[in-house]
């Protein structure tokens, strides 16, 4: 933004402040309005997507990053009432908005917590809140962490496939739910390991939050699930009450707050003048399986799969555009990916090793960045993890399908004609030779130990104490920072921070940062709802198509979830 645009941009906020401040008059609350996966960034929604009604689910950190900071600057509201209802996020997305939850308190803003379901990740987030309110027939299910996995091997069998799987090491467990119908010992371990670290952090944050010992805190989460009024009476709640009594809860010298919608509200709050100019931080986001191609988002989730879809293509071309902008300083690279396709991760990995001689590249890690998703961050100059960021994966997996029963049942038979000794290894109507799956845990040696040397070359690790962490182990963030995995355990400020202070940005806040997509390219949009229709029965089946493929995968093990 040139000078003369940044003294009209500013003269705008003047004249709008004015008449803000004379005829609008701030609510004391705000709601905010917490639901959904809670995805770093603003998401856009595909044609496809809005044509079969799908839509964002919730808001984005970005999105409550911003209407907090509106709210610390205009300096008259009062404070928050979160609205916490139906949140589905990861513990590494509740962490950061409880960070920005925290600093908004340290700035002068109150945070309530309004609580319609009382999950253990809601309550996780609610104990970052000056006090915590519940509907009368809420429960609070603060019972704990768990995880689980669905293990199909037998199922498999009885239609007449089996899977050869070929791992660097018995943890590197991605695909353990073909082959077994339990958790290995290394699986279980590391499982557990994993789940302690975030049952700390619950157990932390709930103790800061309440004035609670930890021993308290653990013997209430024994106890639990407790009826909201009983919860009130353990400590863990400070009333219960429906939606319509909090004005009078939280009004003042017999008075009733007045509580405003978002919405609303922002027509009263006065918008923060602009400042400084100079170069920014290109934010590059890759969030998704990571695949080759472009990046996409399939219209029906598939199980292992997802909805999200990062092709390297779309972020090389990010990054490519980050690195032309003569306006950035530096690269803010967001993963959000449990890895993916070898070669993709790899072209992907090229580009931040390659920009980063130009201009230096921060990685902020999501809930969870491991295998492709740490290969493509590990020449990044500086990593930033949160706490409860599932990291780390460093291994190589294979998977191939062998189908040869499912052919016979089904009466369905199989020739070819060939030429050359190997050209039909990977067909799955016939079970490979133990040559064959040779030839696939050599392929598997080769890429591990690339992605070893990677890591070796970007952070500065010695091969030696490489294998002690590698070999598809899986890390908490906060494990990783002590391993030399990360450079800090932190969030979306922290990561911004180093990345002005390594491209030697002046500029702050929102104004600092200019986020990079790709140039948009793909098949047209569909004209009506039936193409729209058949477009993602298409997409769906293509990618049913590549997960059966024999393939070289970077991928992490089980999804954690809570209980």
């Amino acid at each position: 933004m040139s000078a003369i645009m940044h003294t009209f941009a500013n003269l705008f906020r003047f004249l709008r402040n004015v008449f803000v401040s004379l005829l609008r008059r701030p609510p004391n609350f705000v709601w905010l309005d917490i639901n959904g996966p809670l995805p770093e960034f603003e998401q856009k929604v595909g044609f496809v997507q809005k044509r079969l009604g799908r839509g964002p689910s919730g808001p984005s950190l970005e999105g409550i990053r911003e209407r907090l900071r509106l709210l610390s600057a205009d300096g008259r509201v009062d404070g928050v009432i979160l609205r916490v209802r139906g949140l589905g996020a990861g513990w590494a997305s509740i962490e950061e908005l409880r960070r920005e939850l925290l600093a908004y308190r340290e700035r002068g803003g109150k945070v309530v917590a309004y609580l319609v379901e009382g999950g253990t990740p809601a309550y996780y987030l609610a104990s970052a809140a000056d006090e915590i309110f519940a509907t009368p027939l809420a429960t609070l299910d603060v019972t704990g962490v768990r995880t689980s996995a669905t293990f199909l091997k037998d199922a498999f069998e009885k239609v007449g496939v089996e899977a050869e799987v070929v791992a660097v090491s018995p943890y590197k467990s991605a695909y353990d739910r073909f082959t077994r119908n339990d958790f290995s010992d290394e699986a279980r371990e590391q499982a557990g390991r994993l789940l302690e670290g975030r049952y700390s952090a619950l157990v932390e944050a709930i103790s800061e939050g309440r004035g609670l010992s930890t021993e308290e805190v653990e013997r209430k989460i024994d106890n639990a699930p407790y009826p909201a009024r009983e919860a009130v009476s353990e400590g863990l709640l400070d009333g219960v009450l429906y939606e319509d009594e909090l004005p009078e809860r939280l009004g003042e010298g017999g008075g009733r707050a007045r509580i405003s919608e978002w919405g609303v509200a922002r027509k009263a709050v006065k918008a923060p003048y602009l400042r400084g100019g100079g170069k920014r931080v290109g934010v590059v986001s890759l969030s998704g399986m990571i695949v080759r191609g472009e990046s996409r988002s399939l219209p029906v989730p598939l199980p292992f799969v997802g909805g999200r879809q990062a092709g390297d293509e779309s972020v090389v071309a990010a990054l490519r555009t980050a690195e032309k902008n003569a306006g950035v300083g530096s690269v803010l690279f967001h993963v959000e990916s449990g890895g993916g396709d070898a070669l993709a991760s790899d072209l992907i990995w090229r580009e931040v090793e390659r920009v980063r001689r130009t201009k230096p590249v921060v990685v902020l890690m999501g809930n969870v960045a491991g295998s492709g998703g740490y290969y493509v961050g590990a020449a990044a100059d500086h990593i930033v993890v949160r706490r409860n960021t599932v990291t780390g994966s460093i291994g190589v997996i294979s998977l191939r399908p062998v189908a040869e029963d499912l052919y016979k049942k089904l009466g369905i038979g199989s020739d070819s004609v060939e030429r050359g000794a190997r050209s039909g290894f990977l067909d799955p109507s016939r079970r490979p030779t133990p040559e064959e799956m040779n030839v696939l845990e050599n392929q598997v040696r080769a890429i591990y130990a690339e992605f070893k040397d990677r890591v070796i070359t970007g952070r500065g690790i010695a091969e030696a104490d490489l294998d002690e962490i590698a070999g598809g182990r899986v890390w908490t963030g906060t494990e990783a920072h002590k391993l030399g995995l990360a450079d800090e355990v932190g969030g979306f400020a922290d990561a911004l921070r180093k990345a002005r202070e390594l491209g030697g940005i002046k500029r702050e806040g929102p104004e600092a940062i200019v986020k990079i997509h790709p140039p948009k390219k793909g098949r047209p949009s569909p004209g009506d709802p039936s193409e729209a229709a058949r477009l993602a029965v298409e997409e769906a089946r293509e990618e049913a198509n590549r997960l059966l493929e024999t393939k070289v995968w970077l991928a992490s093990p089980y999804k954690f979830s809570d209980g």
